[in-house]
Order: structure tokens, then C-alpha cells, then sequence
């Protein structure tokens, strides 16, 4: 599976499209094409759409505008901005054309997605012209399928409310988008499969598993360029949202995967770790963070970072298994965001399994912090299974449940 396929429908979900000027009418083959994947979806996911999809045609010239416009329609900041703060966590290096090369690799990427504010399919002109023949064919029926079942999604669900509801929970955001992903996933590799001279397609489907794992795919056609962080967060509701939601379709099929949407996943730990029923910890920060931002600096946001995101940082400074181990004590956290025009602070509550566990990662997090210089006082306190770190702050205030040291 290429990039191309994983980055659809991230875009689906943050880069609505404003019907621009320069989209092309559908030509029949498209209209065609479309209700041909559509009725390929209902039939492996035994759902019907309320009302056809209609698809269009836009120019590439004209995706790249609209992009650059709705890309950080889903951030919790103006994109520059949530960068500043992703940079100032240590997920990626600050640089003032990231976002330019972001952008740059989407629009290369894309070749059609769905456009859930408008309820509209949209193919790329051109896309797949480099495709000829047979590879044409199932490159159309694999993007088509995936696409069109983040359509049957959204008329049974409505996904832009349930996305925009959690636009400060970046944790639940991507568990959700897991679900999403992984559910699209399946009914394309089931639409590929259906077109294959195969005997046993749950057989088919096994030995395809392991390219559906985690660090499996291909990721050889992504530039160097782009940060790892945001290809690695990119490919995980693909991988292991298939893999969670595959597992769930073998204990009860598609009645099972609609108990999840019943009851959707709360925090990445649901998808890391069958079995999983803890209540992320709330009322971390108090809801007022704004109170308390440090003098000259505003609150940019807050949000939540879970068990993935925390995974994925600790890995820069211990092994991977380390990482994966500390990371899976997680059961909560709180993060907000103070910026100014030059520098990032924050303020960011954890609470994990056990007091050990908070300890391991206060180390942990110190080590991760050591070379990094001109932040401002970097500090921690620790209580228990809660421990508080910030960055550019003079002090760590008081905070719920959290008892102030004397002296």
C-alpha cells in the first residue's frame, strides 16, 4: 500500500472544499464509476446510502488553494501556530516552511477524497493518468471503495459534528479516527480481494496482515523532508485501525464494528490494547486555563496528548519496548499552550497507573529535556500517580488535587 492511499482520508476530514470556480462537472464515466463503487461498498458492508454521492472533478491547481485555506480548519491553533507548539513538545523541529512542505506532499499525494461539510466525493483531474490498464482499474476500486465508505460513514454517523466536538482532544480525535480509517481499510481490501481469483478471501485476508501492522508499509516514496512524527501519526489509524477493527469483525462481523461506532473509542489506549476499559482521568488543568498563562503570553489551546502521542516521544530518547511500556501507564493527561510572538510555554498534568509509573516517566522526560536550551525554567512536580511538568513558567501553580509544596 502506497502513501497515496494513507493520505486520503486524513484530508477527508480537514479539507472541506468550497466548490471553487475551477472544478470540472462530472463526466459520465466518473458518475458511473461512482455508483459502481458505491454498490461494491454496500455489499461487503451490508449498508445501504441513504441518497446517492455526488462526485465532481477538481483541478490540482485549484486543490492546492483550498488546501492551503482548510488544511488547519481541524487544528486546535492557526496551523503555524499548533507547529510552534508541536515543535516546543519536541515532536518536530521549528521551521518556517513546514507548513509550505506539508502542503507541497499532500497535494502530491492526493487523488480523490471525500468532503464530509459538503457530503460530495472529489477526484483530482489527471490523477490517474500515470495508471494504465489493469493498475488503473484496481488503483480506481481501491481509492473509490475506501473513500466512498468514509461516505456510507457519514450519512449513518454525521462526521463533521462528531470531529469538531473533539477539536481539543487530540487523543480521542485520532482513537476516532482509528475507527474511521480502519472500517475504510477493510471494505477496500475486501473490494480488491472480491476481484481476485482467490478460493478462501478471509485466508487472502491473513496473509495480508502483517502489510497492515504497524512500520509494515511502504514509506520509502516519502520525502525526506517531512518530519517523521507526522508521517508515523499519519499511518497509525491505517495500520493499527485496521488491525483494531479487524480484530472486531472476527469476534462478531459487521454487527460487532457496529457496536464500536455505538460506543467509539475514547483514547488511543482502546486501539493499542485489546481489552482496555479505563476512563481517561478529567479535570486535570482547571477549565479556566486561560488564568493561567504566564505574564505576557495568551493560551494558544489546550488539548490532550494519550498514550500514542506520549509512545511516540518517549521512543526518541529510550527503545521502542521502553517506550511502549512506560507509555502504556498512561490514564490521562492535560496540556495547555501559552504563546507570544517569540516563545511557547506550557503546562501539562499526567496521570498514570501508579506512582512508579508517574516517577519513571518524571526521569524519562527530564532526560528527553536535557539538551534542550533557551525554553525558559524547565520544571516538574510529582503527587502521587499525577505528575506535572511545564516549560517556560516560573512556577508550577496550584492545581486541583494537586497539593502545593510547603517552603
Amino acid at each position: 500500500m502506497t502513501a497515496l492511499l494513507l493520505l486520503l482520508a486524513a484530508l477527508s476530514a480537514t479539507a472541506p472544499v468550497q466548490d471553487p470556480e475551477t472544478v470540472l462537472a462530472p463526466p459520465a464515466s466518473l458518475e458511473a464509476s461512482v455508483a459502481e463503487a458505491a454498490h461494491r461498498v454496500e455489499d461487503i458492508r451490508g449498508k445501504r446510502f441513504s441518497r446517492p454521492v455526488p462526485a465532481a472533478e477538481i483541478d490540482a491547481k485549484e486543490l492546492e488553494s483550498v488546501l492551503r485555506e482548510k488544511l488547519g480548519e481541524g487544528l486546535p491553533a492557526p496551523p503555524r501556530e499548533t507547529l510552534r507548539t508541536l515543535a516546543a513538545m519536541g515532536f518536530v523541529e521549528d521551521s518556517p516552511d513546514l507548513l509550505d512542505r506539508l502542503l507541497s506532499f499532500y497535494v502530491s499525494q492526493v487523488a480523490a477524497f471525500y468532503d464530509p461539510d459538503k457530503g460530495k466525493f472529489w477526484v483530482v483531474k489527471g490523477a490517474m493518468d500515470e495508471l494504465s490498464g489493469q493498475s488503473a482499474g484496481m488503483g480506481e476500486r481501491l481509492i473509490y471503495s475506501h473513500e466512498l465508505m468514509h461516505a456510507l460513514q457519514d450519512q449513518h454517523l454525521t462526521l463533521s459534528p462528531r470531529m469538531r466536538s473533539l477539536k481539543d482532544d487530540g487523543d480521542a480525535a485520532l482513537a476516532l479516527q482509528c475507527l474511521l480509517e480502519g472500517e475504510a481499510t477493510l471494505v477496500m481490501v475486501r473490494a480488491a480481494l472480491a476481484d481476485l481469483p482467490i478460493a478462501d478471501s478471509e485466508e487472502a485476508e491473513d496473509l495480508m496482515a502483517p502489510l497492515l501492522s504497524a512500520g509494515a508499509l511502504e514509506k520509502s516514496g516519502i520525502p525526506s523532508d517531512v518530519p517523521a512524527y507526522f508521517v508515523d501519526q499519519l499511518f497509525f489509524p491505517y495500520t493499527e485501525g485496521t488491525s483494531w477493527v479487524r480484530r472486531a469483525w472476527k469476534r462478531g462481523g459487521w454487527e460487532e464494528v457496529d457496536r464500536l461506532w455505538k460506543s467509539p473509542p475514547v483514547s488511543t489506549s482502546q486501539i493499542l490494547h485489546d481489552g482496555v476499559s479505563f476512563t481517561p482521568a478529567t479535570g486535570l488543568l482547571p477549565a479556566n486555563a486561560a488564568a493561567l498563562a504566564p505574564k505576557g503570553k495568551r493560551l494558544s489551546y489546550t488539548d490532550t496528548i494519550g498514550e500514542w502521542n506520549l509512545r511516540w516521544l518517549l521512543a526518541r530518547s529510550q527503545n521502542a519496548q521502553e517506550a511502549e511500556d512506560l507509555a502504556a501507564a498512561w490514564r490521562g493527561d492535560r496540556i495547555a499552550f501559552f504563546v507570544d510572538e517569540k516563545s511557547v510555554a506550557f503546562l501539562w498534568r499526567l496521570r498514570f497507573d501508579a506512582p512508579g509509573s508517574a516517577a519513571r516517566f518524571e526521569k524519562a522526560w527530564k532526560a528527553l529535556r536535557e539538551k534542550r536550551v533557551g525554553e525558559g525554567p524547565q520544571l516538574t512536580r510529582r503527587s502521587g500517580s499525577d505528575l506535572v511538568v511545564s516549560s517556560g513558567l516560573a512556577a508550577i501553580p496550584a492545581l486541583p488535587g494537586l497539593p502545593v509544596p510547603k517552603g
